[in-house]
């Protein structure tokens, strides 16, 4: 279970009580996440999630609030910061910048389908367009710059393929973007809407969680990382070319991409790939003499297999 900071009873009971939420029933850890603590409260007003940030200080968690609280106005279900019996909407928690949020109605899905894929590529494009207007602009804790640095750190721990593979295609990228940065259009994007950062009720999209790697990117690169995880097949890596397609042309029917976007859409299906298994490399080896952590991480050879799948083949964005 992904709960690094434990909490007691009496913990539990003293924060339900800041909070308009009437009597605490019960509490749970949640298992899945792999950078913060999460708790379901159920109380006597209705279910809510506690989230315990492990990775952030206190003065970087309020972006992440304002991204949520933006989208909230602008009509989607996400889930924005309640404020406590004090009007604030953060707070620590055993020296944890902490929040709670509701709990929405639904569930993961067990796998994507085409008409999943079809409504996260339509949903994804009016996230990006209600993201414009979003004054606040800050960079990727998981960019360029982290990519280099964790990469160099790495390299000496990987198989030598590994390694040669991970350093190629972040140069490559470099390259690329280093001659097209101006060109490609960015916005505030989510950053990491892989389909268990969404709940559904039946088929129908119900709300898109975690915005805790939001920031302000190339609005491709998010719809790279969206197509890599709906998309594809866990085993191979290959797209799923039914659902790549319903993806896609559902975004592009919202948000008609430019050329310069058109012509980058190759290398941010790649960088996408690689950042993720980047990340996945860096959890897995800072976990490996921990038993318990270690087992709360997430494979990093299946994004390595998408990875692999995109050098041999990425799709044209319009065909």
């Amino acid at each position: 279970m992904a709960v690094y900071t434990s909490l007691a009873d009496s913990d539990m009971r003293d924060l339900v009580a800041d909070y308009y939420l009437g009597e605490l029933i019960s509490y749970q850890g949640i298992s899945g996440g792999v950078e913060n603590t999460n708790y379901f409260l159920t109380t006597t007003t209705g279910k809510y999630v506690l989230t315990l940030f492990e990775e952030f200080e206190y003065k970087e968690v309020p972006y992440f609030l304002d991204v949520v609280a933006h989208l909230k106005h602008k009509g989607f279900n996400v889930p924005a910061a309640l404020i406590d019996c004090h009007g604030e909407r953060l707070r620590i928690i055993k020296d944890r910048p902490a929040i709670i949020v509701d709990c929405f109605a639904g569930g993961l899905l067990d796998e994507t389908t085409i008409k999943s894929c079809k409504m996260m590529g339509e949903t994804l494009a009016k996230l990006h367009t209600a993201g414009l207007d979003f004054s606040e602009h800050r960079e990727s804790h998981r960019g360029m710059q982290w990519w280099r640095e964790t990469s160099k750190q790495l390299a000496p721990e990987l198989e030598p393929e590994q390694a040669h593979l991970l350093l190629e295609q972040i140069s490559e990228f470099d390259a690329f973007i280093e001659k097209h940065d101006d060109e490609i259009p960015k916005g505030t994007i989510h950053a990491d809407l892989f389909y268990n950062n969404t709940l559904f009720e039946g088929e129908e999209l119900s709300a898109i969680i975690d915005f805790y790697n939001a920031c302000y990117s190339w609005l491709m690169y998010d719809l790279a990382i969206v197509v890599n995880d709906w998309c594809s097949d866990i085993e191979t890596g290959e797209l799923d070319m039914e659902k790549y397609h319903a993806l896609v042309n559902a975004y592009i029917h919202e948000r008609q991409p430019n050329a310069a976007e058109i012509n980058a859409w190759p290398y941010m299906q790649k960088a996408a790939a690689m950042r993720f298994w980047l990340s996945r490399l860096e959890a897995w080896h800072g976990a490996k003499h921990d038993a318990e952590r270690l087992a709360q991480q997430h494979d990093p050879k299946e994004l390595q297999r998408i990875l692999e799948a995109r050098i041999r083949y990425t799709p044209n964005l319009v065909e």
